[in-house]
């Protein structure tokens, strides 16, 4: 009985996936179900900017859908499958975002499907000579409020050279303190569409990171920790459907830097026994 009602949530997790990932596919491709000109203006779909045209903001729909959540190397998923939409809004630099996290079927308190955390994001980038910067700030919003609700500010310094290294601070500005530095580098391979007989360009990205994590929060779970951290190697192949959107599968591999940070990573799991994670999944990108 109880394998049969598995097998029946299974079954309904998957074709809720095909649905969305068909509906979301038929949006890029200009063949909705849905009439989308009653969701948008009309001007700000067609008109394309000109030198006699103010600039406008541009708007980024991004949706993955993921066999894991991990973050900072932690597992906050389990047996699940989970889909992170989000929603960028830029303008001149300035960027607005807010990112959620859907899990199907949530391993902890409460259980089953359920929004469990929303993200609420503001920075600003540039650029000077071969530099780029971002300065940011962000609010975590989960439902489990004694661990994760909080607030960070951080900055990123890169440099437009080979592998693109990136060197990124947050710090936590509510309680705890903390402090999370990373250090990653990428590199893009060009596919060109001939090869692959495509009707667009596609691009093998890879990446990976590596993570220093110092925390000294008292007041909220009890920890004096600090330890290189996490690592996390990555590789996508972008595939544009459309000059406006795209999808990439991706595989990601995360895994702890020390033996501290393995204790830590394993007792902060959901059976206390992982530190090293395997995971990817499909990502949606659509620009307007």
């Amino acid at each position: 009985m109880k394998k049969n009602r598995m097998k029946k949530n299974l079954n309904s997790k998957v074709k809720v996936f095909l649905m969305l990932m068909a509906v979301l596919i038929a949006i890029c491709l200009g063949v909705s179900p849905i009439s989308y000109s009653q969701e948008a203006t009309p001007s700000a779909e067609s008109e394309q900017p000109t030198a006699k045209t103010p600039e406008r903001p541009t708007i980024n729909f991004n949706n993955s859908f993921y066999s894991q959540y991990i973050w900072r190397g932690y597992e906050l998923s389990h047996n699940s499958f989970v889909m992170f939409p989000t929603v960028t809004v830029t303008y001149k630099g300035f960027s607005l975002n807010w990112w959620g996290d859907i899990d199907t079927d949530y391993a902890g308190e409460p259980e089953g499907v359920q929004c469990w955390e929303q993200d609420y994001l503001a920075w600003y980038s540039n650029s000077w000579k071969k530099l780029n910067y971002t300065i940011g700030y962000i609010h975590y919003n989960t439902k489990n409020h004694a661990h994760w609700d909080t607030q960070e500010m951080w900055v990123s310094l890169g440099l437009n050279t080979l592998l693109s290294p990136t060197f990124s601070v947050w710090y936590d500005i509510e309680d705890s303190g903390s402090w999370y530095y990373n250090l990653a580098v990428s590199h893009s391979i060009p596919i060109s569409k001939e090869r692959v007989c495509w009707k667009n360009d596609l691009s093998l990205d890879l990446g990976g990171s590596v993570a220093y994590y110092w925390q000294d929060d008292w007041t909220k779970v009890k920890v004096n920790y600090s330890a290189w951290h996490d690592g996390h190697i990555w590789a996508g192949l972008k595939i544009p459907l459309t000059d406006v959107c795209s999808i990439t599968p991706k595989i990601e591999y995360s895994f702890p830097l020390s033996h501290k940070a393995n204790d830590n990573i394993k007792a902060a799991s959901f059976d206390g026994n992982d530190s090293q994670f395997v995971y990817g999944g499909l990502i949606l990108d659509y620009n307007f």
